[in-house]
């Protein structure tokens, strides 16, 4: 039996744990797993994915096509079965929102990019339907627009909620999962396999093995971006479907109805990250959310977050694949702002990795 040892336990780490605990997950030389994951917080997901808002926008985003694009809409289409066994099997309440999202505009452009999209995601299996203003209007009335991009094969889903029960799930299946154990050097872990998914924390786990490295070497490997976000009130919304708002300047907003007359609304995007909410970007997602939909200037705010999302520096997004020049050390980290959406394909990619040392899913183009 081979020793598998996950470093981090976010939406990543607690996604591969379950998925090798899942069945009997043999490699090419017929050796079973045994998985442990090592956490330095008290509970899981207490860093990047405690301040995501669960927002699963891949048939939608903007982006057409590419290896990306693939890996994103692939792990989308793997919730619903997720979601159904998870709950199966552990009974915990995962709040999974498949009303779809509706993106709104104010782009003269939008409605010829949105039909050019909705063309290509139709051959790619995915409906998305425009609706101009009169049509997004009559369901939504409340909302200022000049039309919207309507995708009812998007999803969200409440993050940690998602992790406890991922956690839960592996834990009946046989994983152990250490919390509180802080992992300062790689190499004093004695394990046939390592992974680390801890985001921002691999810049130091992995920079010693990246020191000779013309594309690493003298520089972290990840950034620090920062993010805000509210948890309101808002009693007359009545907001079913997640809302992705496309500002003009380029910045974009979600707006996650949660029940009970709760939305999270986020998140900015800082590239100076604050470790504590600032006053003036909590002002700045209300008087944006405002001037879209005047009913947030009666939202009452319960809570304010920030947090920081790991960014590659020298990769595109995400970083997968083996550690140069140490093969049983692999890394399934830096999803910037994909890390829920891209949990199920990234376990799927490291999992072939771990069993067969290579995949059928396009992984290569995110080694280090």
């Amino acid at each position: 039996m081979k020793d598998v040892t996950i470093i981090g336990c976010g939406v990543i780490g607690a996604m591969l744990a379950y998925e090798l605990s899942k069945g009997k997950n043999k490699s090419k030389n017929n050796d079973e797993f045994r998985v442990t994951v090592l956490e330095a917080n008290a509970r899981p997901a207490m860093v990047s994915t405690s301040s995501a808002l669960g927002v699963l926008m891949a048939a939608s985003s903007s982006r057409a096509r590419g290896v990306l694009v693939k890996l994103r809409l692939a792990s989308l289409s793997k919730y619903d079965r997720l979601i159904a066994e998870l709950t199966d099997q552990t009974q915990c309440d995962i709040l999974y929102n498949r009303k779809g999202i509706l993106n709104l505009y104010r782009s003269p452009d939008a409605e010829t990019k949105s039909r050019s999209l909705s063309e290509i995601r139709a051959r790619q299996g995915f409906a998305l339907q425009w609706l101009e203003r009169e049509e997004v209007f009559a369901d939504f009335p409340l909302w200022k627009t000049d039309g919207g991009l309507l995708s009812p094969c998007d999803r969200a889903v409440h993050p940690t909620q998602l992790v406890n029960a991922l956690v839960e799930a592996a834990t009946q299946n046989g994983v152990k999962f250490l919390w509180n154990t802080s992992v300062n050097n790689l190499e004093e872990i004695s394990s046939d396999r390592i992974v680390v998914t801890s985001g921002l924390g691999a810049n130091a786990l992995l920079s010693p093995f990246l020191q000779n490295h013309p594309k690493y070497a003298g520089q972290d490997l990840m950034q620090p971006v920062g993010g805000q976000a509210l948890l309101l009130h808002i009693p007359n919304l009545n907001l079913q479907n997640v809302v992705h708002i496309e500002n003009e300047d380029g910045s974009d907003l979600n707006i996650v109805p949660l029940g009970g007359d709760r939305y999270w609304l986020g998140a900015t995007l800082e590239f100076e990250p604050k470790q504590i909410p600032c006053e003036a970007n909590v002002s700045l997602l209300l008087d944006q959310a405002i001037a879209w939909c005047p009913t947030f200037a009666d939202a009452e705010v319960l809570e304010t977050w920030a947090g920081d999302r790991p960014r590659p520096l020298a990769n595109q997004s995400p970083i997968l694949g083996f550690v140069p020049d140490h093969p049983h050390m692999l890394v399934a980290t830096g999803h910037y702002r994909n890390g829920v959406l891209m949990a199920p394909i990234t376990a799927q990619i490291t999992k072939d990795l771990l069993l067969t040392g290579t995949s059928d899913l396009p992984w290569r183009p995110f080694t280090l």
